[in-house]
């Protein structure tokens, strides 16, 4: 019994099917010595891709000098900017040996009354000018108003303050009002009464104006000060209404009374 032959050839050469028993190729006539046998399909699948390792490699080397150009380049940014504006502003480090004399502002000018009758002394500023003074007291003209300090012999602060108002002549002063107490009011270091109150004011021009003045009195060992000081009305802007109720504080915190 013949073996039989395998089916399913094909010619070696032109790659027809060559029948079962054929010796030639029925398309070429190639000998059947040159048929191949059908193999079966042998499938090979791609392989997954690889990372490129050699490349992360190279690249982290020169990622980290980016990084550090970054950060020197930054604080040389930083450095220079502090540099200038130290320059500019004129700051220099705090001398601690051998220091050049230093140039402060120095500070406002000062002018002195003294009375002869009740020894107390009155510092002001010397922008300030002198309107009437005797032995017993001083007025001064302001920048924006005035100040009289008037000394007398015994009496009650509550008299000599309601003395002093009512002694304001009627045809510079009109619609006199109480605004307001000043608590803690002082003369020197000598607690004192105070009081604040609008008005209007008749000057020169004969045209009246609104006007806050103040009245303080204190006392001590038998000598009474009062205190009057007038500025312009602006109680939107300044605190009792005074522009310049800091200057008249200044006033009764450097009064001095008599030994």
């Amino acid at each position: 019994m013949m073996a039989s032959e395998p089916a399913g050839r094909y010619c070696g050469r032109c790659g027809a099917v060559i029948p079962p028993g054929a010796s030639f190729c029925g398309r070429c006539g190639a000998p059947a010595a040159l048929q191949a046998a059908v193999a079966q399909p042998t499938y090979r699948y791609p392989s997954a891709p690889q990372p490129p390792t050699t490349g992360r490699f190279r690249l982290a080397p020169a990622l980290v000098a980016g990084i550090l150009v970054v950060i020197l380049i930054a604080a040389a940014v930083v450095v220079g900017g502090i540099a200038v504006a130290q320059f500019a502003a004129g700051s220099h480090p705090t001398c601690t040996s051998n220091c050049s004399p230093k140039f402060v502002t120095p500070l406002a000018e000062e002018a002195s009354y003294r009375s002869t009758s009740f020894k107390f002394q009155v510092n002001y500023p010397a922008a300030w000018n002198v309107r009437s003074q005797d032995a017993n007291g001083i007025e001064l003209g302001t920048k924006l108003g005035y100040v009289s300090i008037v000394g007398s012999t015994g009496g009650n602060v509550d008299q000599v303050m309601q003395a002093t108002v009512a002694g304001l002549p009627s045809s510079k002063f009109q619609n006199v009002t109480v605004v307001g107490s000043l608590k803690g009011a002082k003369i020197g270091n000598q607690d004192g009464s105070g009081e604040i109150y609008s008005a209007d004011f008749v000057g020169a021009s004969q045209t009246a104006i609104k006007v806050r003045f103040a009245v303080i009195v204190a006392s001590r060992h038998g000598v009474t000060v009062a205190l009057f000081a007038l500025n312009p009305a602006d109680a939107k802007t300044y605190p009792n209404g005074m522009a310049e109720g800091q200057a008249f504080d200044y006033l009764c915190t450097e009064f001095v009374w008599g030994g």
